[in-house]
């Protein structure tokens, strides 16, 4: 099934898709004992979020060494302007990464959270890349994937930014930070949480179309 289908299934069939997924995840998950326990709890409690997020769809989820999840997100997305615009996406789809030493040893700022699509965000905590690292600073050892993915959506819709370009924790691109000081009509481009409707109209003041 291609992406543009999955997006499209009605609820009840991303819920059944998300029961299989995990099914299929716990049975082959592998490791010690704890971490396994680990794993299942914290993919459990992700399907849970992803439940109550009608916007969220989990694409996969594996078990099988470290503990790796892509989820799609209805959102606006800052892309790299071209002659000067910015342009805005309508979606997302994230990678979370969470290997065993993260549980007592501190996060690296840009390694959980990355971004499969679109490939040219336009963000100050943003490399664009296939799987671009998103940063998201310093982050306790231990946080739940769930909050990870919570700083995730917060920081790619602008929610939550750094425009200081002198930050050494968490600028990835200077351009950006540049261009929001100059446009802060863009921030934040939508204030909806993760768990209410996507607004359908753009930030106030933005002269540009989505793309």
């Amino acid at each position: 099934m291609s992406l543009e289908e999955e997006r499209r299934q009605p609820a009840i069939d991303r819920d059944e898709h998300h029961r299989r997924l995990l099914e299929r995840a716990l049975r082959r998950n592998g490791g010690a004992r704890d971490w396994q326990g680990w794993k299942a709890g914290s993919a459990e409690d992700f399907m849970t979020m992803a439940a109550k997020a009608p916007r969220m769809n989990v694409l996969e989820l594996s078990l099988e060494g470290d503990l790796n999840i892509v989820y799609h997100i209805e959102m606006p997305v800052p892309r790299w302007p071209i002659d000067g615009q910015l342009r805005l996406g309508s979606y997302a789809v994230f990678h979370l990464h969470y290997e065993e030493l993260w549980r007592w040893e501190p996060f690296p700022g840009w390694a959980p959270v990355g971004l499969f699509d679109p490939l040219d965000p336009f963000h100050p905590n943003c490399r664009p890349h296939f799987r671009g690292a998103i940063c998201l600073g310093v982050v306790p050892p231990s946080t739940k994937p769930t909050e990870l993915a919570l700083l995730g959506f917060h920081t790619l819709c602008l929610q939550t930014v750094s425009l200081d370009e002198t930050d050494p924790l968490g600028v990835l691109n200077v351009e950006a930070c540049r261009f929001y000081r100059d446009h802060p009509e863009y921030v934040p481009l939508s204030r909806a949480g993760l768990f209410e409707p996507l607004e359908a109209e753009l930030p106030a003041g933005c002269p540009y179309p989505r793309s």
